[in-house]
């Protein structure tokens, strides 16, 4: 019993050390409208930019990373065209 509540306190704490963060860039009701938008940054952030649409809006993120440093650094060049860009944590996929 021990052993499994002491397997279980490790794991968790493993998963929990290992966040992945992301910048939130906008949402958006028309993805074209969207696309336009993004096709404004240089060719290597906006490799980094990513979409889904649900429930009728288009929601455009960058790739989840676990180095929230960098994304400090970038998050400058990210507000240049969304001015409200942030960072937020993600669930892990």
């Amino acid at each position: 019993m021990f052993r499994t509540l002491l397997t279980l306190t490790l794991l968790s704490s493993i998963v929990l050390a290992s966040q992945n963060y992301t910048v939130r860039l906008a949402v958006y009701k028309h993805a074209s409208k969207l696309q336009k938008v993004i096709d404004q940054y240089p060719p290597a952030l906006k490799e980094t930019v990513k979409t889904y649409t649900r429930k009728g809006h288009t929601y455009a993120y960058t790739l989840p990373t676990q180095d929230k440093a960098t994304l400090k650094k970038l998050l400058p060049a990210y507000k240049k065209v969304f001015k409200d860009a942030y960072i937020q944590p993600t669930r892990l996929k």
